[in-house]
C-alpha cells in the first residue's frame, strides 16, 4: 500500500517463484510490500468424504454423481465423457465448490451408460483422472449388422451382432419378425432366439420380404434392427434331371429331360440348350425353350456333338447337364411298353368289374399293334375294346368273368422287332364249389361225421371258412348248421334216431359264398350191433355178506368197442332181477356186498357197446354146499366126490366143544378138479454154512390130490422124537427143515418127498458145516 493508503491491497493472490515483478502507473510515490508465505496441497479425492464412482439406476431418473476434492489452491475441475468437454452441453449440470465438484444427468437413458472422466488439478503436482461408471438399468440397444445369406427356395439365414449396450442386463433372447414388401405390419418368426443368428423357413417364392430383429433383456425388447431393402427366397435353379436324347434325324436331335428338384424359389423363364460338335472348342447356343423337350435343329448329318442343358430362373442359370456325344441321323427305337403300374406284371379285377389295362409304349418306327390272350389273338367285341393314341394303348373288358382271367400280351411289331408283354389277370370273387363227395367219417344215431376236400379255386382270396346246412329228405327247407367251420370235416351233433338226412357245404372267402356241394342221403343210425352176452358170471370169494363173480368177454362185440357191463342179482325167494352197479363196470369182474348170509343169489351179466346192450349171460348160484359130514380134526382135509373139469371155490369155518361156529374163513378162489402129479420148487442143491449157523431148507409144493410131504436125512425118514434139534414145518403149498445151530453132526444130504395117488416126487440138498 501506499503512505497514504489505510488498508492492504493484495496485488497478487498466489507467487510461487521467490521474485515478483509489480508495474504501476504512479510516479514518485512510496509503497510498502508484505509477503506473506503460504503452504499448498496437490489436488486430489478427499477420501475422508464418503463417495462412490458406480452408480447404477433405472432408465428415466436423475443421477447426481458427487465427487468429494481437496487441495490448495483449490483444484480446477473438468468433466469429459470420451473426448468431449460435458461443460458444453447444456443438458448436463455441473456444480464446483472448492471442496467437491457434482455432475446432475437428468432422465437417463440407456445412451448414458459408460464411464465418465474427471480431471482435477491445482498447480501443484500431477493432474489426476478419476473415473466414474454408471450402468442404466433399461432394454437393450438396437442390434448390429443385420445381413441376409444362405438365401434359397423359400429359406434364408439372418444373422446380426448383438447390441452395444445391453441395457445393464444380460440379453436373455431376440425376437425376428417379417413383413412382406406390399404390407405394413410386421409379423412375429420367433420370439424365442437365443442365438445371433437364425433361419427363416416358409418364404413365399414370389413375395419380397423385409426382416427386422430387437433384442430383449429383463426391462424390455430394445429398439429393432430392420433390412433396409427387400429380399426374395429363391436362388438359382437346381441342374435339370434325366437328361435324354428321345429322337434324332438326319440334321436334328430331340432331348428330353425333367425339371430340377428346386427352381431356387424363382419361376423357370426358360432352358437353354447348348451344342458342341467334336471338331469344335467352344460352345455355342443350340436352343431355347419352355418345355422340357426340344429339338436342337441345324445339325450335319453324322456329326458327334455333345449337349447340355441350363435351367434359367431371375437369379441366373442352373449348374449344366451334359449328354453326348450324340451322332446326328436317323434314330431307331426298339418298341418297348411300360409295366410300372402293374407291380410283377399281375392285376387283380373283382368278378363283375371291369378290366382295364392301359400301357405306354415307344418306338421308331412306330410299331404295329395287337393283343393277345393265354397266347391266342384277342378281337374286338361287344365287351373288349381296344384304344391307341400317340403313346399308350389300352383293352378293356366289360362285366369280367372267371373265364376273364389269364395272361393278357401286348404285341409291339416295328417290323424288324417284335417285343411281347404280359399282364397277368386274376379275377376276385367268390371260391369255387369245394371238391367232393362229401365223405361219411362215423355214422352214430345221433351225430355224423362229414369231411370234404378244398375247392380247387380260392376265388383269388384265402378261404375263411365252411358253412354246413342240413335238411331232413322229407323236407324242402335247408337249416345251417354251422357257418364258421375252419377244416374240411365237421361232426353234426343233435340228429334224430333213424332219420334220413342229406348235407351240403358252402366254402367262403372275403369276396363271397360258393355254390353248394351236396351229400347223397344217409340215415341216422349207428352201423353196427349190439354185442353178444358174455360169459356165465362165476361166484368167488365168497364171504358171510359179499361175493365177487367174474365172467368171459363176449365172443362178439358187435363191431364196435365194449364199453362196459352191468350185473344183476336175485336171490331164490324173488322173481325180480336187481340191478347191482350204478355206474358202468368196465372191467370183467365186480364186488357185490350187503348180501344176506345163508341165502341163496342167482347173478347174470350183459354189455354194452355204441349200439346198445347185449343179451344177459347165463345166471350163476352162489349157494355154500357142506362137503364133510364127520368131524375134521386136523387142518387139512380132502374133498371127494367132485366132478372132473368143474370149477369149485372153498371155505372152512370152525366149531367148538359147545356148539359155536365161527365165521367162515376168506374164499379159497377158483380151482378147477383134475389130477396133477407133485410138484416141488427146488431150493438150493447145495448148502454150505459155518458151525453155529442156523439151516433152513424150504421148498413149494403143489398136487392134486394135495400130496403128503416126508423128510429124510441121508436116505432115513427124519424121526421128530429123536431129532429134536430139527424142526419141520409143513403146509398147503409149502414145507421147510429147520436146524438151530448146526454142527458137524447135521452135515449130510437131505430129501424132501411129495406123493399123492398120481406119483411122488424128491428133491435132494447137500448140506455141509465147515468148522
Amino acid at each position: 500500500m501506499t503512505s497514504d493508503d489505510k488498508e492492504w491491497v493484495i496485488i497478487n493472490p498466489e507467487v510461487k517463484t521467490c521474485e515478483y515483478c509489480y508495474h504501476t502507473k504512479l510516479h514518485s510515490v512510496n509503497y510498502l510490500f508484505v509477503f506473506n508465505f503460504l503452504t499448498t496441497e496437490e489436488a486430489d479425492l478427499d477420501l475422508d468424504v464418503p463417495m462412490t464412482t458406480q452408480y447404477v439406476a433405472r432408465a428415466g431418473r436423475t443421477v447426481e454423481v458427487f465427487i468429494p476434492l481437496k487441495g490448495r489452491p483449490a483444484p480446477n475441475v473438468t468433466w469429459r465423457r470420451g473426448d468431449r468437454n460435458m461443460a458444453s452441453d447444456n443438458r448436463f449440470t455441473i456444480n464446483n465448490t472448492e471442496r467437491s465438484t457434482t455432475l446432475i444427468i437428468p432422465n437417463v437413458t440407456r445412451d448414458d451408460c459408460g464411464k465418465y472422466y474427471l480431471e482435477i488439478e491445482n498447480g501443484v503436482g500431477e493432474p489426476k483422472i478419476i473415473t466414474v461408471s454408471l450402468k442404466v438399468q433399461d432394454s437393450p440397444s438396437a442390434c448390429q449388422k443385420l445381413i441376409i445369406k444362405n438365401v434359397t427356395r423359400g429359406k434364408l439365414t439372418l444373422s446380426w451382432e448383438a447390441p452395444v449396450i445391453d441395457g445393464g442386463s444380460p440379453v436373455t433372447n431376440y425376437i425376428v419378425e417379417k413383413k412382406a414388401s406390399t404390407m405394413k405390419a410386421y409379423q412375429v418368426i420367433t420370439a424365442e432366439c437365443l442365438n445371433t443368428s437364425y433361419k427363416v423357413s416358409g418364404l413365399e417364392e414370389d413375395i419380397a420380404y423385409f426382416f427386422r430383429v430387437s433384442a430383449e433383456n429383463e426391462f424390455g425388447t430394445g429398439d429393432c434392427c430392420e433390412t433396409t431393402e427387400p429380399v426374395r427366397a429363391t436362388e438359382t435353379p437346381g441342374a435339370v434331371k434325366d437328361l435324354v436324347m428321345v429322337d434324332s434325324s438326319k440334321n436334328s436331335v430331340t432331348l428330353q429331360w425333367t425339371k430340377p428338384d428346386h427352381d431356387g424359389g424363382s419361376y423357370i423363364t426358360e432352358y437353354i440348350i447348348e451344342k458342341r460338335s467334336q471338331d469344335e472348342v467352344n460352345w455355342t447356343l443350340g436352343a431355347t425353350c419352355k418345355r422340357c423337350t426340344c429339338e436342337v435343329p441345324g445339325l450335319r448329318e453324322n456329326a458327334m456333338v455333345d449337349f447340355r442343358v441350363f435351367a434359367k430362373n431371375e437369379k441366373g442359370r442352373s449348374d449344366f447337364s451334359q449328354i453326348g456325344p450324340i451322332t446326328v441321323m436317323d434314330f431307331i427305337i426298339p418298341p418297348e411298353a411300360s409295366l410300372t403300374d402293374y407291380p410283377n406284371g399281375e392285376l387283380a379285377v373283382r368278378i363283375g368289374q371291369n378290366i382295364h389295362i392301359e400301357l405306354p409304349f415307344k418306338g421308331k418306327p412306330r410299331p404295329a399293334i395287337s393283343w393277345m390272350k393265354d397266347n391266342l389273338p384277342l378281337k374286338e367285341s361287344e365287351k373288349i375294346r381296344f384304344r391307341t393314341t400317340d403313346n399308350k394303348t389300352s383293352v378293356t373288358v366289360r362285366g369280367a368273368k372267371k373265364e376273364h382271367a389269364g395272361q393278357y400280351t401286348l404285341v409291339l411289331d416295328n417290323r424288324t422287332i417284335k417285343n411281347y408283354f404280359d399282364i397277368n389277370v386274376t379275377t376276385l370273387g367268390p371260391p369255387s364249389i369245394p371238391v367232393g363227395p362229401i365223405r361219411f367219417d362215423e355214422i352214430k344215431a345221433q351225430s355224423i361225421i362229414i369231411s370234404w376236400d378244398e375247392p380247387k379255386d380260392n376265388g383269388g382270396g384265402e378261404i375263411t371258412c365252411y358253412s354246413v346246412e342240413k335238411r331232413e329228405t322229407s323236407h324242402a327247407n335247408w337249416k345251417l348248421v354251422c357257418s364258421s367251420v375252419v377244416r374240411t370235416t365237421f361232426k353234426i351233433p343233435n340228429l334224430v334216431k333213424g332219420t334220413e338226412y342229406q348235407f351240403r357245404i358252402r366254402a367262403e372267402n372275403k369276396y363271397g359264398v360258393s355254390e353248394p356241394l351236396n351229400s347223397s342221403d344217409i340215415i341216422a343210425q349207428h352201423q353196427y350191433k349190439p354185442p353178444g352176452a358174455p360169459g356165465k358170471p362165476v361166484a368167488y370169494n365168497i364171504t358171510s355178506d359179499g361175493m365177487t363173480i367174474k365172467w368171459d368177454a363176449p365172443a362178439f362185440d358187435g363191431g364196435s368197442p365194449i364199453l362196459g357191463y352191468h350185473v344183476e342179482k336175485k336171490d331164490r325167494n324173488s322173481l325180480l332181477w336187481e340191478k347191482v352197479n350204478s355206474t358202468i363196470i368196465s372191467n370183467r369182474e365186480y364186488r357185490i356186498i350187503s348180501l344176506l348170509e345163508g341165502l341163496e343169489y342167482s347173478f347174470r351179466v350183459y354189455a354194452e357197446n355204441n349200439a346198445g346192450l347185449s343179451p344177459v349171460s347165463e345166471q350163476s348160484r352162489g349157494k355154500w354146499l357142506r362137503c364133510n359130514f364127520i368131524d375134521v380134526s386136523e387142518t387139512q382135509f380132502t374133498v371127494s366126490g367132485l366132478s372132473p373139469g368143474d370149477r369149485f371155490e372153498f371155505r372152512v369155518m370152525a366149531r367148538n366143544a359147545i356148539g359155536t361156529v365161527s365165521p367162515p374163513s376168506n374164499s379159497s378162489g377158483y380151482i378147477m378138479t383134475k389130477d396133477e402129479s407133485g410138484k416141488y420148487s427146488k431150493g438150493n442143491q447145495i448148502a454150505t454154512l459155518r458151525a453155529g449157523e442156523n439151516v433152513r431148507l424150504g421148498c413149494k409144493i403143489t398136487g392134486r390130490p394135495l400130496p403128503q410131504v416126508v423128510w429124510y436125512k441121508d436116505g432115513k425118514e427124519i424121526d421128530k422124537r429123536t431129532m429134536i434139534d430139527i424142526e419141520i414145518t409143513t403146509s398147503i403149498g409149502t414145507s421147510s427143515l429147520f436146524i438151530r445151530d448146526a454142527d458137524r453132526n447135521h452135515r449130510g444130504i437131505y430129501t424132501v418127498e411129495a406123493k399123492n395117488n398120481s406119483g411122488s416126487k424128491k428133491a435132494d440138498v447137500n448140506v455141509r458145516v465147515q468148522g
